[in-house]
């Protein structure tokens, strides 16, 4: 009986981590903004990439004063989504240098 519980529980555990995945892995485009997300000098929207399993994503992004030396903390915002498309967001001195910025998506 110990053995079919276990088969059970792993097999529930397969399935809501697979859910979970599949979930996380829906593609997002952000908003290109100068000096901020996306590729500098461009038009139009950046693929957003999952970050693991985490539910953080990152995009590529304006780098102040990169290459640095400093010692970076690694930092998630809080951006807006209307379905697969998220408010792209300027690289400001709050946030602080943008080597490890990830964000989290909020639906509207």
């Amino acid at each position: 009986m110990t053995r079919t519980v276990f088969l059970l529980w792993l097999a529930a555990c397969c399935a809501a981590t697979t859910a979970a995945a599949a979930a996380v892995q829906q593609p997002l485009r952000v908003e290109r903004m100068n000096m901020g997300s996306g590729l500098q000098n461009a038009r139009g929207t950046e693929n957003a990439l999952p970050v693991g399993a985490l539910g953080v994503w990152h995009v590529p992004q304006y780098l102040p004063g990169y290459p640095t030396a400093a010692t970076i903390w690694p930092r998630v915002i809080v951006i807006q989504c209307t379905e697969d498309l998220c408010a792209g967001y300027t690289i400001t001195p709050e946030l602080g240098r943008g080597e490890y910025l990830f964000f989290v998506p909020a639906n509207k």
